[in-house]
């Protein structure tokens, strides 16, 4: 909607100048007056009248009545509301902010529309008060002489939403309010914020119903719901119908007008869908099909990684215990190296790429996430088995020992050699790590199974080379409970011993930006510890890492133990792993036990937060005690309000000189 989106900087400047203006407004009374007035045409004759591709001035001594079924009072319609009778709806622009104080939800309103202006804008026909040149093209304006033209009635309430499906949705829907029932939100897309609060940037997110239907909700970031997540079930959303050219949007009123309660019917499939193997899809595309039979989905662990950028971000290798296939989406995906994920694959293309097989313009609501998988052990070959077998292992994780690599950095292609013969190593130019030299000596590659019309091999990351140049996380080491590097501090060590590593799950969240970029914190069955990186690390949350401590500095910064600055060749992932249960403690226990604690996960039950954002410290408060929850004023969530009342906290015990608590988001906060 052309003012929704263009005029959000007016809003600001609006605000700069609130001394000029009275912002005070009278609340209409409950059920107002009834003018006396009679329409003489309905809001689809007004409609009418529009003549495409052109600007209509209304020169008809018209009277339309409707009700007010969308206003400005959540913020995600600014400058305009939508009116509508029993015939259509249509958007009204006008030269007001906090209008719902005038013309809220529920109101009647008659319209004189002698002298005003019908335009359209991308499908949308709207009612403005004028033309201007902006940008040398003719452009919509509001209404300015609102009580010239727009005569308050009474209050009667909104008609109830016309129930409809996303595939029925159609011209004359255009303005009105809906009601879609049997839907839910694509699933790389659940728990994310509805919009961007923070930036104030309008976000699109996808609504999927079970019958392979997809609509667009579209929401400004100035809504004051911009931050609610996108809710995981399958329920109903009321929303104004609105299009973009051929894109079908909705635009809900209020945060309220999403009911999520119900399971999901499988991301947006028909819920008929049974499990293949990929090995069958294979077998079917030798066979001379063109698409993935119908009711169909499979389902495995994602063997590429998309956080170090060696694969587009469309793309992604998912193997099974039978095979292994591409898979590129629509849209940029979110799955992580170790997750296992389903892809409804019911009638979507198979087709070659340069000779790779995939899945291809899979709608990223036929994917979701099932947690962290088990990556699949890579099968060891020679070269020349994997080029004897391209076609049935590719897309399938191998290793290749006893090898050597051509010397440069690894960007482009390298000839990896074994006794056996050749293959290529290929590294996109955008990967982290392609400006790195490659090491020398013998080494052992592991590296998912590929084509671009030859053979060619691609590594996730540095740590899929073992030996030669580069440092072996772990290669002959001897693994160590991290608290027993923790007491080796304690004691005066001040360097990990040679030949050792340890071993531990991440429990803290790059992600959402409340750690620094270089530092992760891992725990094992016996403590935690900080390992701070030379540079920004690509550990996510959950995962199980090992990191080689041979040298390494262990010191204290703030009273904060850390191994501290490790190369990042030092540090290997092992997969996905399972979190640690937090410690169930009060505050007073946390800040008696800090040093054994530090590091750790804990529970904290029945607490307060001191009120204000997350940024900064903030006294949590038990019958106990009080002890320091700190946010990073850079952390996604720093701006948002923390939650008021009684609730209980899981943290990372953390110290700056003092007890500290460190949440990874909002949701550890229950």
């Amino acid at each position: 909607m052309k003012y929704l989106f263009q005029k959000l900087l007016i809003l600001f400047l609006l605000a700069g100048v609130s001394a000029c203006i009275d912002q005070e407004f009278d609340e209409p009374p409950v059920d107002g007056v009834d003018p006396g007035l009679t329409a003489n045409a309905t809001i689809a004759e007004l409609k009418a009248l529009y003549k495409s591709g052109t600007y209509t001035p209304i020169e008809q001594d018209l009277l339309v009545k409707g009700v007010v079924v969308a206003d400005d009072r959540s913020g995600n319609y600014f400058r305009s509301f939508i009116l509508q009778d029993e015939t259509a709806g249509i958007e009204i622009l006008i030269n007001l902010t906090n209008a719902y104080n005038f013309y809220p939800v529920g109101r009647e309103l008659f319209i004189k529309c002698q002298g005003l202006v019908l335009g359209e804008y991308n499908g949308v026909i709207q009612l403005g008060g004028y033309v201007y040149i902006e940008d040398g093209a003719q452009q919509l304006g509001d209404i300015q002489a609102l009580d010239e033209h727009i005569i308050k009635g009474k209050r009667v309430g909104a008609p109830e939403p016309k129930a409809k499906t996303i595939n029925t949705l159609g011209p004359a829907d255009i303005s009105t309010l809906v009601k879609l029932e049997n839907v839910e939100f694509a699933g790389n897309e659940v728990g994310l914020p509805i919009s961007d609060q923070v930036g104030r940037q309008t976000l699109n997110r996808t609504v999927l119903d079970c019958n392979g239907g997809k609509i667009t909700l579209r929401t400004s970031g100035f809504a004051i719901f911009a931050n609610k997540p996108v809710p995981e079930g399958n329920g109903t959303i009321t929303a104004i119908y609105s299009v973009f050219g051929t894109t079908k949007q909705l635009y809900i009123r209020d945060y309220s007008d999403i009911v999520m309660n119900d399971p999901r019917c499988s991301g947006g499939g028909s819920g008929n869908e049974a499990f293949v193997s990929i090995q069958s899809l294979r077998e079917l595309f030798k066979s001379g099909a063109s698409a993935a039979p119908a009711n169909t989905k499979i389902k495995g662990i994602v063997i590429s990684d998309k956080d170090n950028n060696n694969w587009d971000s469309r793309n992604l290798v998912i193997q099974d215990s039978t095979g292994g296939i591409a898979v590129r989406f629509a849209n940029n995906h979110t799955f992580a190296l170790g997750q296992q994920i389903e892809i409804i694959t019911s009638g979507q293309e198979l087709s070659e790429f340069n000779g790779l097989l995939q899945i291809n313009s899979v709608d990223n609501g036929l994917a979701k996430s099932n947690g962290a998988g088990t990556l699949p052990t890579p099968r060891e070959a020679t070269v020349s088995q994997v080029l004897s077998n391209l076609e049935n292992w590719e897309s399938t994780l191998v290793k290749i020992k006893d090898a050597t690599i051509a010397q440069g950095t690894y960007s482009g292609s390298k000839n990896v050699t074994d006794a056996s013969g050749s293959v290529v190593m290929f590294t996109r130019s955008q990967a982290t790590f392609s400006g790195q030299a490659v090491p020398s000596g013998t080494v052992a590659v592991t590296a998912v199974v590929s084509q671009f019309n030859t053979a060619q091999l691609v590594i996730r990351n540095t740590n899929d080379i073992d030996g030669g140049g580069n440092s072996n996380p772990g290669g002959g080491s001897e693994l160590l409970p991290i608290k027993a590097v923790r007491d080796l501090f304690t004691s005066g060590t001040t360097a990990g011993p040679a030949n050792k590593k340890i071993k531990g799950v991440v429990i803290s969240d790059k992600d959402n930006n409340n750690w620094d970029g270089r530092n992760l914190v891992i725990q094992d069955s016996t403590a935690g510890i900080v390992v701070r990186f030379q540079a920004a690390h690509n550990f996510t949350l959950g995962q199980e890492v090992e990191v080689s401590i041979g040298g390494q500095e262990l010191s204290e910064f703030n009273g904060l133990l850390q191994v501290n600055n490790v190369a990042g060749t030092l540090a290997k992932l092992i997969g996905a792993g399972t979190l640690p249960t937090p410690r169930e403690a009060t505050a007073n226990q946390v800040i008696s036990n800090l040093e054994a604690w530090e590091s750790t996960l804990v529970k904290i039950k029945d607490v307060t937060i001191a009120s204000g954002t997350f940024s900064g410290s903030k006294n949590v408060t038990d019958a106990s005690g009080t002890i320091v929850m700190f946010t990073r004023s850079q952390a996604s969530f720093s701006a948002q309000n923390v939650p008021s009342g009684t609730v209980e906290i899981t943290a990372v015990v953390s110290q700056f000189n003092t007890a500290q608590i460190v949440i990874r988001s909002p949701s550890d906060i229950k």
